[in-house]
């Protein structure tokens, strides 16, 4: 009997594995064919796919920017183009000017496309699907009413439950009559002769399609400007204002029934209720506080920032004169003034000194008082300069009169001077000191009044929190019943609302408007259930959009082509006024460049936003024929904007050959010379093989990287003295790389062990020399490890970063690893679909090469090796 296993989980961990291994790969080529350039989108598998990744990194052909830089760097002849001639230069510039003329050609072409585009699809709808849109419409409103007559069910049930009666039959009735009056206004509406593509139709019809109903602000705004310009519009003022009435009449009904819930509510359960209300009422009191207290302390932070900075000014000014006023006052204080007679002095500089001593000896202690508590002037060192200079201004003062009688005496007249100098210097200043530390410590002193009051405010804020939610949750069942039955009115807005049959796109928005707006708290939408009710409004959006963007990018275009018309017809003179070196301003080409950095990004974010309201539309079109031409609305908006948006253009290819001759170069040699250097220590015995062998296993224990130093040190060297090896050069990375071949040598040398010494032998007896027995026959058996060695030193090389980084420096000269690292760091963001195709295009030579070498791989190591 055979016995059946059960494999599922085994299965399972396959396929997660599976998918784990393989995502990177899926995420890879999406990312490439993508149009959006999101590394994350929610649609990996998008519908917006493009090839135009790979063909900017294969071909990059120039398009309408690019063509007019090339034509500034023409113009200016550098780069490239320093070495033309005036001839060779005419020449490359007509050719960009005809790509232009074309670019130009097909952008109009395109805007035409694109309208017929645009007008098919609204002739497609209009005739074909208005009708199938309006019932699948109106079976989501009759969806959304069926769950509000089940919800109106639970909730009445749950009323009656806990003991309370609502009536909403006057409620109903109004609603009816409501609706019914508000569906008679908009007939008359349609059935009037009133121009009904006019803004002022459409603001009314929206207002009175809007739930709660408000006509102050319409009546002033639109209406008076309506009647204006069309007279009948008159005549609806009554009705409006009418059914505004009745509006207002429904809301008092909901108060009505919400106080009659409360009033019952609170005779049942009073006493949970009034403690929540009484506690939420507290809470909203304190974080009200918190919130003034909070705003004041940010006001007063903010003054003490800018005193601080100003107090930090005069502290520079003062530190300036520290040392010299202390080494003044050090001498001046150490004189015996005992029976020197004062002297005042009258007039000049010294009268000045004078007062300003004053002054000083009167504002400093006071400065000091304000700030000598303060931890932060403490620490940066104000309070202890001001100390200072309050202990040499009060000396002064005491004593200025008698140093003034004899400062001309040898021992005082420097220090006398000095102290003049430094005080009348710090007099320019000393006014604003007093004020800004007075302001700064009463700013300091309410910020800690402030701060008290908030630890408060917040301690009791937490024992109301904490006292409230105990309350919620010990009457949590109840206090969420009372909740939505107190709501229930609004539930009925919702219901009768649902119950209204949308047939034009006014209602069909204005619906979906008033479900999503939270009116009734309780129901809350899909995200995207009522897309379809806004899918004519968002294609008039993109129509919209594209009108825009097209008559900005024409006015554009027009200009354009007058400025390169004058180009083009004096062409001649001007390519020949900047040869020679000379420096001058192509004036149309620079109105023409400057004409689209400031006005193509308007014109560009309105395609772009077209292209995407057309996308997405089409994602929720169910109809086939409907989301292929929104599809291809957006697949030619698109394209307009790859021939007009500026683009990261890299050499990818150039970078993408000098991985391949690195490291083809590279595998070449290494195979020539592991092949040949593990020879010996796998068929001689000689001194010294055995510690070659250690030597080599343990050279290849260290990554290359650790003596980078060592190798830009002798690579540049190399390249000052001898012009070879240098950096900034493939044939110094080649150089580089050469240095891990320890390895490779093992791996032969380990391969060369598996090969019968008989073969040799026998060829060696038969007149072979040593090395055509290696050539001849230890070689070709060896195809296998070369291919290997070959592969892994080709991936290697090929896909190394860190070491090519330091030794490149010009961007002509990275290798593909490098490249692609700058994909990685756009001008305004991550260019990935860029960087995964490049990822993609770097991933054919090693899948070529592999695929090259692969029947040597898994071929037989001594296929055909018995000599016979």
């Amino acid at each position: 009997m055979i016995e059946k296993k059960n494999y599922t989980l085994r299965h399972i961990i396959l396929i997660i594995c599976i998918v784990v291994i393989l995502f990177p790969l899926v995420w890879l080529i999406s990312t490439s064919i993508r149009r959006d350039n999101a590394a994350f989108s929610p649609k990996l598998f998008s519908n917006r796919l493009t090839v135009n990744n790979y063909k900017d990194l294969i071909l990059q052909t120039p398009n309408v920017p690019e063509l007019i830089n090339e034509l500034n760097s023409l113009s200016s002849y550098i780069g490239e183009y320093s070495g033309l001639s005036t001839s060779e230069a005419q020449n490359k510039a007509t050719k960009f000017l005809t790509s232009l003329e074309e670019y130009f050609a097909e952008t109009q072409n395109n805007f035409e496309d694109l309208e017929n585009s645009y007008d098919e699809i609204f002739t497609i709808y209009e005739t074909q699907y208005k009708d199938q849109f309006y019932n699948d419409i109106n079976k989501i409103r009759n969806e959304d009413y069926q769950t509000f007559q089940e919800e109106l069910t639970t909730i009445l049930s749950l009323s009656q439950s806990m003991g309370i009666n609502v009536d909403t039959t006057q409620l109903q009735t109004l609603l009816g009559e409501y609706f019914t009056q508000r569906k008679e206004i908009i007939t008359n509406l349609e059935n009037s002769s009133l121009n009904k593509d006019s803004e002022y139709y459409i603001e009314t019809v929206n207002t009175i399609l809007q739930i709660p109903l408000k006509t102050s602000a319409w009546k002033v705004r639109t209406y008076r400007r309506w009647v204006k310009e069309e007279p009948e519009a008159g005549r609806f003022e009554e009705s409006i204002l009418s059914l505004s009435e009745r509006w207002d009449s429904i809301e008092t009904e909901i108060e009505n029934i919400q106080n009659s819930i409360q009033i019952q509510s609170n005779e049942l359960y009073g006493e949970s209720i009034s403690q929540v209300s009484q506690l939420e009422a507290e809470l909203n009191d304190i974080n009200s506080q918190i919130s003034q207290i909070t705003s004041q302390q940010a006001l007063l932070e903010g003054q003490n920032s800018e005193i601080y900075n100003s107090l930090s000014a005069l502290f520079d000014i003062f530190i300036v004169e520290k040392e010299r006023l202390y080494a003044a006052y050090n001498i001046l204080s150490g004189q015996d003034l005992t029976n020197v007679e004062g002297k005042t002095p009258l007039f000049g500089e010294d009268k000045s000194f004078y007062d300003n001593v004053q002054k000083f000896s009167q504002i400093l202690p006071l400065a000091l008082e304000d700030l000598n508590s303060i931890e932060m002037f403490i620490e940066n060192g104000f309070v202890e300069t001001l100390e200072l200079f309050t202990e040499v201004y009060q000396f002064l003062n005491d004593n200025f009169t008698k140093i003034y009688a004899i400062k001309d005496s040898t021992s005082i007249l420097p220090s006398y001077q000095a102290a003049k100098s430094s005080t009348l210097k710090l007099s320019e200043n000393i006014d604003e000191l007093l004020p800004l530390t007075s302001q700064y410590s009463s700013n300091t002193q309410q910020l800690a009044q402030y701060s008290a009051q908030l630890n408060t405010l917040r301690e009791q804020k937490n024992e109301i929190q904490n006292t409230l939610t105990q309350i919620k949750q010990e009457n949590e069942e109840i206090l969420s019943n009372l909740e939505k039955i107190q709501n229930l009115p609004f539930l009925l807005v919702y219901m009768e609302s649902a119950n209204q049959e949308i047939t034009n796109n006014f209602e069909s928005v204005n619906y979906a408007s008033f479900m999503s707006s939270n009116y009734y708290p309780y129901f809350t939408p899909d995200r995207d259930r009522y897309v379809l009710m806004n899918w004519y409004n968002n294609l008039l959006e993109s129509k919209q959009r594209f009108d825009q963007g097209r008559e900005k990018l024409t006015v554009i275009q027009n200009q354009m082509e007058e400025n390169l018309n004058i180009f083009n017809t004096n062409l001649s003179e001007y390519l020949t006024l900047n040869q020679g070196g000379n420096v001058t301003t192509i004036e149309p080409l620079s109105e023409i460049e400057t004409l689209y950095n400031t006005q193509y990004g308007k014109a560009s974010a309105d395609i772009a936003r077209a292209s995407r309201i057309v996308s997405d539309l089409s994602n929720y079109t169910d109809y086939s024929e409907l989301k292929s031409k929104l599809r291809s609305i957006d697949k030619d908006l698109y394209l307009l904007q790859e021939d007009w948006s500026a683009k990261v253009r890299k050499p990818f290819m150039r970078w993408l050959l000098n991985s391949i001759i690195v490291a083809g170069i590279t595998s070449v040699l290494t195979v020539l010379i592991t092949s040949v250097a593990a020879y010996p220590f796998s068929r001689m015995r000689f001194v010294g093989r055995k510690q070659g062998l250690f030597f080599l296993m343990i050279i290849q224990m260290f990554p290359g990287v650790m003596f980078m130093i060592a190798i830009y040190g002798i690579l540049k060297f190399m390249g000052d003295y001898f012009g070879v090896f240098g950096l900034d050069s493939l044939d110094g990375l080649i150089f580089a790389y050469m240095g891990g071949i320890a390895y490779n040598m093992w791996l032969f040398k380990g391969y060369y062990d598996t090969i019968p010494d008989s073969l040799e032998e026998s060829a060696m007896i038969d007149g072979a020399t040593r090395f055509q027995t290696f050539w001849r026959i230890v070689l070709p058996l060896s195809l296998p490890i070369i291919a290997v060695v070959m592969i892994l030193t080709f991936m290697n090389i090929f896909n190394e970063f860190v070491m090519a980084r330091i030794v490149l420096q010009s961007e002509a000269n990275y290798t593909y690893a490098v490249g692609l690292q700058t994909f990685s760091t756009g001008p305004y963001e991550t260019e990935w679909g860029l960087f995964t195709a490049a990822s993609l295009l770097g991933a054919v030579p090693m899948i070529i090469l592999f695929l090259s070498l692969q029947k040597w791989i898994i071929g037989g190591l001594t296929q055909g090796s018995v000599k016979g």
